[in-house]
């Protein structure tokens, strides 16, 4: 499959009124072309991880949220932006892999905690170096400090927009700030 690239030099007509009222294509807008962006990343992900390490995008995602830490499946829907139902299917299956482990949750008797097993811990530090170099590469001859501004702005904004999805929230919102990950070796 040939891989249709973008002509980064050109840009979509600045908004007009007309164009924010949908008389014509939207496949210039940010918001469009993230989604676009996120799918491709994604599909390649998928040939990666699933090829290499036998793990599927959610549970790339689940494992990469719990290297930090154990949390309860309901924060890990928040934080993956995954549909809980489909965490706890995935859950099942990395528990059947020895990859994670449930424990009770100390103070919810309804809910446990998920947490890596060494398994998972090892499986989480293998495939760590080929997703820094797939970060590297995507970020290749950019000011990542510039791109990191530029995703963090966007990510204040998008979460504003998902608690207000009626646009009653606030505007302008504040210049978002940095929050770069540190570097994997």
């Amino acid at each position: 499959m040939a891989i249709r690239r973008p002509n980064l030099a050109k840009r979509p007509p600045a908004a007009s009124p007309a164009r924010d009222q949908g008389d014509v294509a939207m496949d210039g807008f940010i918001t469009v072309r993230a989604v676009q962006l996120a799918e491709i990343i994604s599909r390649g992900a998928s040939q990666v991880f699933e090829t290499r390490f036998g793990v599927k995008n959610t549970e790339l995602r689940i494992l990469v949220h719990l290297g930090r830490e154990a949390l309860a499946v309901n924060e890990l829907a928040r934080r993956t932006h995954v549909d809980k139902g489909w965490i706890s299917r995935s859950l099942k299956g990395l528990e059947a892999r020895g990859l994670v482990l449930r424990t009770p949750h100390p103070t919810d008797a309804r809910a446990s905690l998920v947490r890596l097993t060494e398994d998972g811990e090892a499986l989480v530090r293998s495939f760590a170096p080929v997703a820094a170099a797939r970060n590297r590469r995507l970020l290749a001859g950019l000011d990542e400090d510039e791109v990191y501004r530029l995703f963090d702005a966007l990510m204040l904004r998008a979460e504003d927009i998902l608690q207000h999805p009626d646009l009653s929230g606030p505007e302008p919102l504040p210049p978002a700030r940095r929050t770069r990950p540190a570097r994997q070796g």
